[in-house]
Formats: structure tokens, sequence, C-alpha cells
């Protein structure tokens, strides 16, 4: 008889997910130094909060509908002034261009 390749449900959670839905973890937010600061960089996904942002890097529309990048200084408290929501191609790209001016 052939050997099966699928995996077998033990019925645990996996190992570091500590068993709560994924719409209960934190997000994970890495640090990252840029224009001679450290920013703390959280991607998030798309939602349906109807909310819109300016994205710092190509002066364009973030909507809440779209999986984007969350800057803030890692520095400063994570507060509605500090935050900037960049689209995650722009946040990739953000040693190849000029900031649009509203991310310091």
């Amino acid at each position: 008889m052939p050997r099966s390749n699928r995996p077998r449900r033990s019925g645990r959670a996996a190992p570091g997910a500590g068993g709560l839905p994924t719409s209960l973890r934190r997000p994970t937010v890495t640090e990252v130094s840029y224009a001679g600061a450290v920013w703390a960089v959280r991607q998030v996904r798309p939602n349906d909060s109807g909310r819109s942002y300016r994205c710092p890097g190509c002066q364009g529309e973030v909507g809440a509908d779209v999986a984007h990048a969350v800057v803030w200084p890692a520095e400063a408290m994570q507060t509605v002034e500090n935050r900037r929501h960049w689209h995650s191609v722009c946040w990739a790209a953000r040693d190849r261009r000029r900031p649009g001016g509203s991310f310091a």
C-alpha cells in the first residue's frame, strides 16, 4: 500500500499558537531603521472599517480594505498622531523614493 504524505491531525493547537483564534492574537511588530530613526512596523490585514489613510510614500489613498503597513517611531508612544499607514509596496520601496513629506 502506498504511503500517505498528508499530515495527521492530533486535535491540539500548533506549537506557539497559544490556542487563541487568529482574530485575538497580537499582531507582530518589527523594528526597522529608516531616515535616521527606529520605526516600529506592523502589517495590517484588510478590514471593512471604511477608513482611509494617506500613504506618505506616494501620497495616494490607503483604504482599510487593502493590506498595508502601519509605521510609527519606536521611541514614541503609539498614538494616532504618530502612526503612518503605508502601502506595503511603498514601504518596501522607501529607500528608492522620496517621502511625500508626512512620514516624520
